[in-house]
Formats: structure tokens, sequence, C-alpha cells
């Protein structure tokens, strides 16, 4: 990275130590993987490395605000965040729109490969056997599972199911399939386990 870069580098990430917090579902383990599965995916789709990462970096910024729009919320909270960081007026608007289209559950289509990038990486963060384990919080937060470990077949099913054939790049998409297949593994593991 550039000076430049490097200045931005700690402007984000100062910002995100004082203005984060450790949500169970949007917390910094999530954040480092969803960086690190949209460096990767962009690599290889040519995207620009910059917008990724401050994208990937802030996508979830408005989930503490609120869950159901936070990638609205996000976009809007990033403008700021972005300007002071340096970033120009038409990076700004890639890395917000990027960010407000990184959800499965509402925002516009990506429009840029970068959003794209990181639609999928966020979205392949919802399966494998990290996904499994963050669905079953998920449930558990919401008052959906109690402990019934039979019950985790249908909430890996479940993940699975909603996320199939829902990736842009073709790195995305491969991906994805490995971590289906590798919850499928676990799945069955699970089942002979149970019987």
């Amino acid at each position: 990275m550039n000076e430049l870069s490097e200045s931005r580098v700690d402007i984000l990430r100062a910002w995100l130590g004082k203005n984060s917090t450790h949500h169970p579902f949007a917390g910094p383990d999530h954040i480092a993987r969803v960086v690190a599965l949209s460096t990767d995916i962009g690599a290889s789709e040519g995207a620009n490395s910059e917008i990724i990462w401050a994208a990937a970096l802030l996508h979830d910024i408005g989930v503490p605000i609120c869950a159901g729009n936070h990638y609205e919320i996000g976009a809007l909270l990033a403008r700021g965040v972005l300007a002071e960081a340096g970033y120009e007026p038409r990076e700004i608007e890639a890395i917000c729109h990027a960010i407000e289209a990184h959800s499965r559950y509402g925002g516009p289509e990506p429009a840029t490969i970068e959003a794209k990038c990181l639609f999928d990486a966020d979205a392949i963060d919802y399966v494998g056997v990290v996904g499994l384990i963050r669905g079953i919080g998920r449930a558990a937060s919401r008052g959906e599972y109690f402990g019934d470990v039979a019950q985790c077949v249908s909430i890996g099913r479940s993940l699975a199911d909603s996320v199939r054939g829902i990736c842009y790049t073709e790195r995305g998409k491969a991906l994805m399939e490995e971590r289906i297949r590798n919850l499928d593994a676990a799945m069955a593991i699970l089942r002979a386990e149970l019987q």
C-alpha cells in the first residue's frame, strides 16, 4: 500500500476500534473473514482491492444500530469515516454502494465487481462449519434453539438452501460450493453420530 493507503488503513481501523461493538454475528471475527474472502475473490475477478478492503471492513457498521437495514445505515455512516480517511468522492460512492448492496436481506443489486465480491464473501461466511456454528447461535438468540443437537441438522440444511446459487463471481461460486460441501459433510457426520 502507498502512504495514503497506509494512512487510510490507520484511520479506518482506529474508527472501528472506537465505534464497533462485539456483536455476536457481526463482530471482529466475521469482519476479518469477510475481508479475507472478499480480497481473495476480488483478486480473482480483477477488482479494485482498496475499494473491496474498505467496504468489507465497514460492511456491518450499521448492525449495532439496526440489524434489519444495517446495509443502508452502514453506507450512511461510512461516508463520513471515508471522507475523514481521505477517500475521493468516487471512491466513497463505490465503497458505499458495495456496503449498501452486500446484504441478502435488502438493498440494491450489486452493480460493480467490488460490490459483487463483497456480497459473495458475506454470503460464503454464512455457510460451512463456521456458518453452522453462527447459525446455531442466531437460532439460540432468537429463542428457536434449546440445545437439541438433532435440530442442528435442519439448521444446517436451511443455511445451505438459503445461499445455494446466489453468488455473482466465479471465484465466489467455487468457494460457496466448497463451503456447502463442507457443511453437508458435517451434517452427514452429525446424523451418523445421532443414530
